[in-house]
């Protein structure tokens, strides 16, 4: 028979199969890619702790063990703001020589820090309150003790960290027209307002990302590119810093500043170039799809320069620029290069008047300084009463007159013989007023001339010429290419 064979071969074949399903790995279920983060750094996650944990500890009073727990986050993140933060809890717990040790720090630190001229200012005012007062001598008079200035306010600054893939992608905050802010990876402090996040790279599509930092937390923010193999790349470069970039028309505004890079559609485009003091620039380009391009464009000074009078002071005058009226201050006025005569008016004050040099593409800058002039109500009336006296002379004259032709008309006939007719006596007394009356009237005349002509100081000025233009400056934030000037 062979039925017991077959039942121990098809039991040993299940018993087999268990064991097999048993020891085989299980299967995969299908998943989809995992999503772009940053690669772990057990550091900044410890860093994080200790910087939470002393901004708690400084809300609650504990300065001295708030500064040790952001010395501790320092020690695992070498951050700018951790030292800074401990500066401020040292100050609040006033252990003021180790504030100014760590304010110090933090300087060497972050040498490109927006708030440098208010660290510095606060290391000299934290020495102040640390040197010990000058020996009085017994002599000297005792002077009334001054009040101590006390310290401006200060916080604790929070922490952003920017990170991107790839690495080296340009930062933009919150419009590109505002020029590059920073390249991946960057870390800094920003005011606890919201922020738009621009990030681009060469040959990826950009991304945007909004944020609020906040003074107590550390804000990390990292951001994976998608490659992008339709838009082409352009990089516009310049002679001239901060010019302004259109694509294609002015008309629907700058798409950013020299140095400009960014994605464009692929095909035939027209770059114009803007940028007070200089001509205006053009040139014409070609876009491939997936490929980066960069072009240099040459802009020239103009030929002219700008007189501008400015400031408050000046408004509701008037300019004159040799002779011819210029315009209503405060205003500018682009001009030939040279020396120029030129004359600011305003109505109440005495005028301003110069000769000022204007250079070829630069700006001469007048700020006037206007001197009260006198009031003339005493002049005004010093005219009415010398015209009163001069009427009263005149009407006094020729009352006189009257009398006069009167008695001549009568002695031609040979009506009037009496040689004691009291007109003549009346007409003299006439005369007389009249001389007396235009004696005072000449001298309030005079004297409403003198009111009329006085005139107070002369008005001044500030001139400053400079040149037109934009310098890139850093603002302290880990940024470059800021634009900064005056106009």
């Amino acid at each position: 028979m062979i039925e017991p064979p077959v039942r121990f071969l098809a039991l040993s074949s299940a018993l087999a199969a268990a064991l097999l399903f048993q020891l085989a790995p299980p299967a995969k279920a299908q998943e989809a890619p995992p999503a772009a983060s940053p690669p772990a750094d057990a550091a900044l996650t410890a860093a994080k702790a200790d910087f939470e944990e002393a901004q708690t500890l400084y809300i609650r009073g504990t300065y001295g063990d708030a500064a040790a727990k952001f010395l501790a986050a320092y020690d695992k993140k070498p951050f700018g703001a951790f030292l800074f933060n401990a500066a401020v809890a040292m100050e609040k717990q006033q252990n003021y020589e180790q504030a100014v040790q760590f304010f110090e720090k933090y300087l060497e630190k972050e040498p490109d820090a927006k708030d440098i001229p208010d660290v510095k200012a606060r290391i000299e005012s934290l020495r102040a309150l640390l040197a010990p007062p000058a020996a009085a001598d017994p002599a000297a008079p005792v002077a009334p003790a001054k009040p101590e200035t006390p310290l401006p306010s200060i916080d604790t600054k929070g922490l952003v960290i920017v990170d991107s893939k790839p690495a080296g992608a340009v930062i933009y905050l919150d419009d590109k027209k505002n020029g590059v802010f920073a390249r991946t990876p960057w870390q800094g402090s920003l005011p606890p307002r919201p922020v738009k996040l621009i990030v681009e790279a060469k040959g990826w599509k950009p991304e945007e990302r909004s944020i609020s930092p906040r003074t107590d937390k550390v804000h990390e923010v990292y951001i994976a590119l998608s490659e992008e193999h339709f838009l082409g790349w352009i990089e516009i470069a310049s002679n001239v810093a901060a010019a302004d970039v259109f694509l294609d028309s002015k008309s629907v505004g700058a798409i950013g500043r020299t140095p400009y890079t960014g994605h464009v559609k692929p095909g035939k485009h027209t770059i114009y170039l803007e940028r007070v003091g200089h001509l205006p620039a053009k040139k014409e380009i070609e876009v491939q799809p997936g490929t980066a391009t960069s072009h240099m464009i040459q802009m020239e000074k103009v030929a002219n320069g700008w007189i501008s009078i400015a400031g408050k002071a000046s408004k509701g005058g008037r300019l004159t620029v040799d002779g011819k009226p210029a315009c209503e201050t405060p205003c500018r006025l682009e001009i030939a290069p040279g020396k120029h005569e030129i004359e600011v008016e305003k109505d109440g004050f005495e005028d301003y008047e110069a000769e000022v040099e204007v250079g070829r593409s630069s700006e001469t800058e007048v700020a006037v300084t206007f001197s009260p002039r006198p009031p003339r109500r005493g002049a005004w009336s010093a005219a009415a009463i010398s015209a009163v006296f001069f009427g009263g002379g005149i009407y006094a004259g020729l009352r006189g007159n009257a009398l006069k032709d009167d008695l001549e008309r009568e002695l031609a006939e040979g009506r009037n013989l009496d040689t004691g007719d009291p007109r003549g006596q009346r007409g003299k007394y006439w005369y007389i007023a009249a001389d007396a009356l235009f004696a005072v009237g000449t001298i309030t005349a005079a004297v409403a001339v003198v009111n009329f002509l006085r005139s107070g100081p002369d008005s001044t000025a500030e001139i400053e010429a400079k040149p037109i233009g934009f310098a890139p400056t850093n603002d302290g934030r880990g940024g470059v290419m800021f634009a900064r000037g005056k106009f």
